[in-house]
């Protein structure tokens, strides 16, 4: 009992030490972190963010925010697995951290860590992305040899965001894993088709062509590959065009 009373006692300290005026400051360092990162600046984003936890250690969207940065932006997974974490204590309900969260333990092979989260993450009927959950779910099911829920999950993200690329080409993958070329074309295709500015779109349509033997066909998307502002992979679609043409 002891120990239960010393921990709530040091939980009320820790919160009367972030005043009214610490947590305002914190919501503007917050929002200079996330126009910065708008603006295409990860770095003014992190000096900012780390400002606003220094404000506000309890804010769960700073706290998320910062596992986001650590991230995508400077790859340090084990750093915003933790950040993610802190988010999640102050705020267990918080659907966005734990498909965040999720996203950075699949990075790192933890598959079977992340399914819980989105499980749970699924069930937020309000949650205006629900398509992420259903691609992370998926994709971790596959991983995890249950293709055909996995494959489920996939159809569902797609079904929830017709646009979005990432869902067209994990089913891409997965169809060209298991064989199957022309339904592999055919969301390669519709990846081409909603992001036309993906180099790696037209690649992967171009390199499906070939394997089915249409070197007309592969050439033509090896073309547009060759167009987008990609350099290193514009630059071998350029030279595998040529490499058609000269047949």
């Amino acid at each position: 009992m002891r120990w239960i009373v010393l921990g709530l006692v040091a939980l009320v300290v820790g919160c009367a030490t972030i005043s009214p005026k610490d947590r305002e400051l914190a919501e503007v360092h917050l929002g200079l972190a996330q126009q910065s990162l708008s603006a295409g600046d990860p770095r003014g984003a992190l000096a900012e963010i780390e400002i606003a936890v220094r404000h506000d250690p309890e804010n769960p969207q700073v706290r998320n925010l910062y596992g986001l940065l650590l991230h995508v932006a400077f790859r340090q997974n084990e750093r915003a697995i933790e950040q993610y974490r802190k988010a999640l204590e102050v705020s267990r309900d918080y659907t966005e951290a734990k498909v965040n969260l999720s996203a950075v333990l699949i990075d790192e092979g933890r598959c079977a860590e992340a399914i819980p989260l989105l499980e749970s993450a699924r069930e937020d009927l309000l949650y205006r992305e629900p398509y992420l959950v259903e691609n992370n779910l998926g994709w971790c099911k596959i991983q995890l040899g249950d293709r055909e829920a996995g494959i489920r999950h996939l159809q569902s993200a797609i079904a929830h965001n017709d646009r979005f690329c990432l869902g067209y080409r994990n089913l891409g993958l997965v169809m060209e894993e298991d064989g199957k070329l022309h339904e592999a074309l055919h969301f390669f295709g519709k990846y081409a088709e909603k992001c036309p500015d993906v180099a790696e779109a037209h690649h992967r349509v171009a390199l499906v062509h070939l394997a089915l033997g249409d070197e007309t066909e592969a050439r033509k998307a090896f073309l547009r590959c060759a167009e987008k502002n990609a350099p290193t992979l514009s630059e071998q679609c350029a030279r595998e065009a040529a490499t058609l043409e000269r047949r």
